[in-house]
């Protein structure tokens, strides 16, 4: 398990070092796509099979923080690479495969005691789309800060660097309605699942999480409702889009960081 923790870290941060170089020293006669997504594919392997190993150690769904939030940072890592061959250009794996290597180190330097595990197939499917939405929402606000510093130089008339690099304002625009899109309909189906398969949603321990998710699929439905009706783009959807994400993360980690490192502590 170790051993593959820290393949999977290797060769997520190789990974990353490439895309960025090649982003900041393009050579236009040359692609590194193919080599690093053969990379991407070992090291989603390896991060695999780690998760593998931590569910069957725990005799079922490792329930905790970093195990949890390794699972999401795996979907990360692997839409990151079918992004990728879409945008190679701006390929996402530059900000998101250093994101997925610290946790892999967060899981082995961070270790919480161990914690309830989960042997229900219907609310492992639960979890799963609701990390699915998580991961995507992810992947969205790190679109829509990149899009923030895009569309303020651009309001400047002042762009230079490695923005000028990036798609098009219009392209990284839609790839981030296409991404709030996507995860909104697991979102949805992963709180539908939730609320029937879980015999009690407002149980003490999930109520917060509950109420958060609920705020944050309020939130984004009300983006894609502006988007459709009124065009909403720009600064508004910037900021609907991370304030809709702020909520999903004090929904699904922020209260299990609390409640495994400070409650669990006290």
């Amino acid at each position: 398990m170790a051993l593959a923790n820290s393949l999977a870290f290797l060769l997520y941060l190789c990974c990353s070092v490439v895309l960025i170089r090649d982003f900041v020293q393009r050579d236009q006669h040359r692609s590194v796509l193919f080599p690093v997504s053969l990379l991407t594919i070992v090291a989603l392997i390896a991060h695999g099979t780690d998760i593998f190993f931590t569910m069957t150690n725990a005799g079922g769904w490792d329930l905790r923080l970093f195990a949890t939030l390794e699972v999401a940072t795996w979907l990360m890592a692997f839409i990151a690479l079918i992004l990728g061959s879409k945008f190679p250009k701006a390929h996402p794996g530059m900000v998101i495969y250093p994101v997925v290597a610290l946790s892999l180190i967060l899981k082995t330097s961070l270790p919480s005691e161990q914690g309830a595990t989960l042997t229900n197939p219907a609310l492992e499917w639960h979890i799963l789309l609701s990390l699915a939405a998580y991961s995507l929402f992810t992947l969205a606000a790190l679109q829509a800060i990149v899009l923030a510093v895009q569309d303020k130089q651009l309001r400047q008339r002042h762009l230079a660097g490695l923005i000028r690099k990036l798609p098009p304002l219009q392209s990284m625009e839609l790839g981030l309605f296409q991404l709030i899109t996507a995860g909104f309909i697991f979102l949805t189906i992963g709180l539908f699942t939730g609320f029937f398969f879980i015999d009690d949603i407002f149980a003490q321990h999930l109520i917060h999480k509950t109420v958060l998710s609920i705020v944050a699929w309020c939130v984004f439905a009300t983006l894609l409702w502006g988007r459709k009706q009124h065009g909403w783009r720009g600064k508004t959807a910037i900021k609907w889009t991370l304030i809709g994400f702020s909520f999903l993360v004090l929904a699904y980690f922020g209260s299990k960081f609390v409640l495994e490192f400070f409650i669990a502590t006290a």
